[in-house]
């Protein structure tokens, strides 16, 4: 069954990763890939969580770019995310809803 404001709130995750917040900083060709990896993260990743936890843990910026650097880092497509095994548990563990 299809829950409408957690399809918005993915939308809107979506979005926001593409262009202002990741792109940017990067050349297109290699920006082209990104929006493919940053599509599989927010499908295979975050959409598999409840509404009120992906709300929660996407509403502070630097977690969200934290969540989807260690998905990239987990893919292969970069080499350091730059975040600690300690932080990366602790996010798993807010996006399950387990704190």
């Amino acid at each position: 069954m299809a829950e409408p404001n957690k399809d918005v709130l993915l939308a809107q995750i979506r979005f926001a990763y593409k262009k202002p917040i990741v792109l940017g900083e990067y050349p297109e060709k290699q920006g082209e890939a990104l929006e493919y990896w940053i599509d599989r993260f927010i499908d295979e990743e975050v959409s598999q969580y409840g509404f009120e936890n992906i709300r929660y843990v996407f509403s502070d910026h630097s977690r969200a770019i934290k969540l989807l650097l260690l998905y990239l880092e987990e893919k292969g497509v970069i080499e350091d995310s730059g975040v600690q095994i300690e932080e990366k548990e602790e996010l798993r563990t807010m996006l399950k809803g387990s704190l």
